[in-house]
């Protein structure tokens, strides 16, 4: 089964905890992080995702991230991530 996620417009450190609830609560073998709303994405909730990420990944579980909006493209191209390699734990070294 297939969980879909929808990012809200702004992630900054208000975030974090009600993001890490939503994402600790998906069992499903599949998460597709729609992230077309983003227009702010700071760390801590970047952190989240990617924790979230490499849990699920060390679970066989997968996690797609989809509709990433340009500025959700342009911040993950300041920390180093694509869009396709964000959901890519072994890309990240």
């Amino acid at each position: 089964m297939t969980t879909h996620v929808q990012l809200h417009d702004r992630l900054d450190y208000q975030s974090v905890a009600p993001l890490m609830a939503e994402l600790k609560t998906i069992t499903d073998d599949e998460l597709v992080i729609d992230a077309s709303n983003i227009r702010h994405m700071g760390t801590l909730p970047l952190q989240v995702i990617l924790a979230t990420i490499k849990m699920r990944d060390a679970e066989g579980k997968t996690t797609r991230l989809c509709n990433a909006s340009d500025s959700c493209v342009d911040i993950l191209g300041l920390f180093g991530f694509s869009p396709e390699t964000l959901t890519q734990p072994e890309a990240w070294t």
